[in-house]
């Protein structure tokens, strides 16, 4: 899952590697470690929320108030893939599998949203089934049935309207596809012939599916948005690529008003049953979102309690500073290791000679780069793309040592620029979100790569189409030159394959994560072989890191931490951590009533 840039965001991760001088403590009080977590009630301390509820409370009413840097890529279940807009789907979508709502770090359990059960497989998970509650209602009274189940996910196959989402996993597991990887079913507003026959739907509580190929990690994947329903006649005149601008939900909330990357209102959808929701116990009666690139003014918002918490992501190098010497605010801050790391994606359609951008990865310097992002409040070093959960992952590898101080190893750079023919460097440019974090990281690696007589130009864009609408587009990739892109990304469930899938399988597109069109046999391969086994597959994801390492097209330099804010006046706030590790906001409430 993709992480936005303009804020410090993350999703299931353990730190390591150097540190920034400066920070001062940034180990949790309110425990040793993020353990396992309860339902316990906790008062407000430092990291108190990634292992408890903080303010527990059954009072309700009341209105959320949030703010983002950012709008989300899209409202619509089948083209979102921003950790912190998974996270806000809550609100208004369910799938037939869900994350547990019990708070702790460990906690990435997954049960029964609109089924009863998690689903029911033959011995070698090819075949699977559902059954859905009874008494589930869309908004306008109608019932969710198994048909729109089936709908929602044929939607995903129409990638010519929804290229941001995670359709790798889906197309050649549910359609046949030819050896381009390209799915023979084309999605229902293109193919009229009735739909997948790799699902079917015998009653309207009842979804069965037959795979291509064994799937032990289904039940994951019925709980992305894109597995979500959709009626089959979508919402009005919102249809298509125009569902987005209002989705209708099936969810404890529902859509009240949206104006595109400005604000976003939600309030309570009375045809929601909770006693069909063992996972959502909504407690305000309105949420809003209001969207501003501006984040320092968002984090003056949080701290003068106007707003309640930042929706995609943590704070900025101004607040950071004041909470971690404050008590007083920082009894209301949780700083969560997550599962994302931070990367550059290096181009070969821009920087096509191995040695040129084997220069870059040599040259960057890591700890200017920590610093960019938040010192060790905003991760640790990184010289892996597999985070320290992800099976596989190598603490001791380090296939491009940027030297003994993490500043880089210039020499080496150097060397690298002569057997590629730029003895003297090159000019590329760097892509990223122009708020936030991004400019600090930017100026940067200029700064680093300017050392070898690398020159860095700008390429910046709006957050919320960075990804499928910009670096995920190899023809604007080309066009604009761009060289390098900064980007997060985190597991989209708890498996090496969550990881890896989206970003290096040579089927996925480059909108939803393969940013570099990475197509390499050795790697689809060692996926392939992991994805029709249970076990974590230690020796094999380590094999595949490597390999993506040797390839030099992906360049990691930070695994992720996040320093959040929460209002004291929030209730039953807990750290999301199967979803980015943002605020549960589906369950949040108000202690004043306001």
């Amino acid at each position: 899952m993709a992480v936005g840039l303009t804020a410090v965001a993350a999703m299931v991760l353990t730190a390591c590697g150097g540190g920034d001088s400066g920070d001062g403590d940034n180990g949790p009080t309110a425990s040793a470690t993020n353990a396992d977590g309860s339902d316990q009630s906790l008062s407000a301390a430092f990291n108190a929320a990634t292992i408890g509820f903080v303010n527990k409370s059954d009072k309700t009413g009341g209105t959320l108030n949030l703010v983002a840097s950012g709008d989300c890529d899209a409202w619509d279940p089948a083209n979102t893939y921003y950790g912190w807009c998974w996270n806000m789907q809550r609100l208004f979508t369910r799938t037939l599998v869900g994350y547990s709502s019990i708070p702790g770090a460990n906690n990435v359990k997954i049960e029964p949203d609109l089924a009863t059960g998690l689903g029911e497989h033959n011995a070698d998970f090819t075949e699977w089934t559902y059954k859905l509650k009874t008494g589930v209602k869309w908004e306008d009274g109608t019932p969710v049935t198994s048909k729109q189940v089936k709908y929602g996910l044929q939607r995903v196959f129409a990638t010519d309207l929804f290229s941001n989402g995670p359709s790798s996993y889906y197309l050649c597991l549910l359609s046949k596809c030819d050896a381009e990887g390209t799915p023979a079913y084309a999605g229902p507003y293109k193919d009229k012939t009735g739909g997948l026959d790799s699902i079917t739907t015998p009653d309207d509580n009842t979804i069965s599916f037959k795979l291509s190929t064994s799937t032990p990690d289904f039940d994951y994947l019925m709980a992305m948005p894109a597995s979500a329903p959709v009626p089959l006649t979508e919402n009005g005149t919102n249809v298509g690529s125009k569902y987005t601008l209002k989705p209708l939900s099936n969810g404890p909330y529902k859509f009240a008003s949206y104006t595109p990357e400005q604000k976003i209102s939600w309030v309570r959808n009375d045809q929601y049953d909770v006693a069909t929701d063992k996972i959502r116990k909504p407690m305000v009666d309105k949420i809003n979102l209001t969207i501003s690139t501006n984040a320092d003014d968002n984090d003056k918002q949080l701290q003068a309690g106007t707003a309640d918490a930042q929706a995609d992501g943590g704070v900025q190098a101004a607040f950071q500073t004041n909470i971690i010497n404050n008590p007083d605010l920082k009894k209301n801050a949780d700083n969560p290791v997550s599962s994302y790391v931070r990367y550059f994606s290096v181009f070969p359609s821009v920087i096509p000679d191995v040695h040129c951008r084997r220069a870059i990865f040599y040259a960057i310097n890591k700890v200017d780069l920590q610093r960019a992002r938040g010192g060790t409040y905003g991760g640790d070093i990184a010289h892996t793309m597999a985070q320290p959960t992800v099976p596989g992952h190598d603490p001791k590898a380090n296939p491009y040592p940027p030297g003994p101080d993490n500043t880089g190893d210039l020499a080496k750079a150097k060397d690298e620029l002569k057997q590629c023919g730029k003895p003297n460097g090159f000019a590329t440019k760097m892509a990223y979100v122009n708020a936030g974090k991004g400019p600090a990281v930017f100026t940067a690696a200029q700064s680093a790569l300017a050392r070898v007589g690398i020159k860095l130009g700008a390429a910046v864009h709006a957050q919320s189409g960075y990804y499928g609408g910009y670096i995920g587009k190899p023809e604007t990739v080309k066009s604009v030159g761009i060289g390098m892109a900064q980007a997060g990304w985190g597991s989209d469930y708890p498996t090496g394959g969550g990881f890896w899938t989206s970003i290096v399988a040579s089927y996925a597109p480059p909108g939803g994560g393969n940013y570099t069109q990475i197509k390499d046999k050795k790697i689809d391969d060692l996926l392939a072989q992991a994805s029709k086994t249970t076990g974590k597959h230690e020796d094999l994801f380590k094999e595949l890191d490597a390999r993506v390492m040797e390839l030099a097209v992906d360049l990691p330099f930070i695994y992720d931490k996040t320093l959040y804010y929460r209002n004291p006046r929030l209730t039953n706030v807990r750290n999301n951590m199967a979803l980015g590790s943002y605020y549960d906001f589906v369950n949040i409430g108000v202690s004043d009533g306001k």
